[in-house]
């Protein structure tokens, strides 16, 4: 066989056979997602629990630890919003620079190990962002959330 040949008999096989198991694959999603129901919290892990609690983008960046000191602190400020569950959370950076900071949301689901989660964001000069609910509405319960800014930097 041509090397030339072999190319396109290789092709062929990938095509076929990665077209069979998208087919497949797309099938069993669909019965999943109408058979699935929702887990106990006391189940979640750590990303699906993050994805409950951020569910429009608003989850910043993963953090450990004081990354940014305390000098900003003062400058930033929450507010809330009435939501459907709990109220919407916001933070003001009520100073002219950008500040990055850490935010700790402390939750206690019954049974789960998982208990904080400290997450990283940027806000621009006099400027808000969403960093989440004040609480989590989960399989017909609600269960608080606590949010703590444990550090906070100016950007040069």
């Amino acid at each position: 066989m041509k090397l030339h040949n072999f190319y396109l008999f290789l092709l062929a096989a990938i095509l076929f056979f990665g077209c069979k198991s998208d087919k497949t694959n797309s099938n069993d999603t669909d019965s999943n997602i109408t058979d699935t129901k929702l887990k106990d919290i006391s189940e979640l892990s750590y990303i699906e629990i993050y994805r409950a609690l951020f569910v429009d983008g608003n989850g910043g960046f993963d953090a450990h630890g004081d990354l940014y000191g305390q000098e900003a602190v003062s400058y930033l400020s929450f507010s809330e919003e009435s939501d459907s569950c709990g109220n919407i959370m916001y933070l003001l950076n009520t100073s002219n620079d950008s500040i990055t900071l850490a935010l700790k949301s402390s939750f206690n689901f019954p049974g789960n190990p998982n208990k904080e989660m400290l997450r990283a964001y940027k806000i621009p000069p006099n400027e808000k962002i969403s960093v989440g609910n004040s609480k989590l509405c989960y399989n017909g319960k609600d269960y608080n959330i606590k949010k703590e800014i444990t550090s906070a930097g100016f950007n040069n």
